[in-house]
């Protein structure tokens, strides 16, 4: 069902529905820092059994896609060119992006790429600010790297605290283990809010999603990033900055590929009192308004 293909030296993991399954909408995921396709295994099992084509984009620079000289020079706009070159192959898929994959999605919606876009724990554009006390805290350690371009290696005990809290403990060395290296410079950019999106250019169906115990990207960043576009937001309580992963990462995934159900290509995003509020249904989890 799943295969590794390669697109002008992007590596890519694409998973085909089985036959006779309800034909679908494709889907693009596109990883945060020091990820790659493979932190969206789980989501592309659960959407490529429900009908949709799934693309998971290692990004230039990651698990062997697309190699480059200098890792730490390569900046956001060029991770962004790597996923609309991926969305211009697949033909307008929705993309749901997690981290700065997220802030590479709200570029993408800007530039009429995608049929929909979900903004899962993103990273921020420019007027948004990212940082908080506890992340200004972990990135004091890696300021030589982001002042002078060169590539981030997070410590394991980094990634536990602030990305795989919500992680059992057991489950994290094997985790560790698959994070690699990332652009010191695309984490200077992200950091310093330089990355603008122009909200009056997205068209589409625009999702935010956010964690209550996200320690990377706080929740207000994703409720902020709802406000910007005047869209709907999912706020998930228990869940931290890896919620594609955690316990429970069902729930968000139903939550998100039902909005996805309900989002037609080219609508509006959504605007107007209450578009960025929320409600709590049945399972306790809130859902955006309707």
């Amino acid at each position: 069902m799943f295969e590794q293909v390669k697109l002008n030296g992007l590596t890519m993991t694409v998973g085909r529905p089985e036959a006779g399954a309800p034909p679908r909408p494709p889907i693009l995921f596109v990883h945060g820092m020091f990820g790659g396709a493979w932190y969206f295994e789980k989501y592309q099992r659960f959407f490529t059994g429900r009908g949709h084509p799934t693309y998971a984009l290692d990004l230039r620079g990651h698990h062997g896609s697309r190699p480059v000289a200098e890792l730490g020079r390569v900046s956001v706009n060029e991770f962004v060119a790597d996923a609309l070159e991926a969305a211009n192959h697949i033909g307008r898929p929705v993309i749901i992006g997690h981290s700065m994959g997220g802030l590479i999605a709200q570029k993408l919606a800007e530039a009429d790429a995608v049929r929909a876009a979900v903004f899962l724990c993103a990273a921020p554009p420019r007027g948004i600010i990212v940082s908080s006390p506890t992340l200004i805290w972990k990135q004091l350690k890696y300021l030589p790297e982001l002042l002078r371009s060169m590539p981030l290696v997070a410590t394991a005990k980094d990634n536990d605290d602030v990305t795989l809290n919500r992680v059992p403990a057991a489950e994290r060395p094997a985790l560790n283990a698959r994070f690699v290296a990332e652009s010191g410079r695309a984490g200077l950019e992200i950091s310093l809010g330089l990355i603008t999106v122009d909200a009056g250019r997205i068209r589409c169906p625009v999702l935010s999603v956010t964690a209550s115990d996200d320690r990377f990207v706080a929740p207000r960043v994703g409720r902020q990033i709802a406000a910007k576009y005047g869209v709907p937001v999912l706020e998930f309580p228990g869940h931290g900055h890896f919620i594609l992963w955690e316990p429970g990462w069902e729930q968000p995934a139903a939550e998100i590929a039902a909005w996805v159900d309900r989002a037609p290509e080219g609508a509006p995003a959504a605007t107007g009192p209450g578009a960025g509020s929320l409600r709590t249904g049945a399972t306790g989890v809130p859902l955006a308004s309707s």
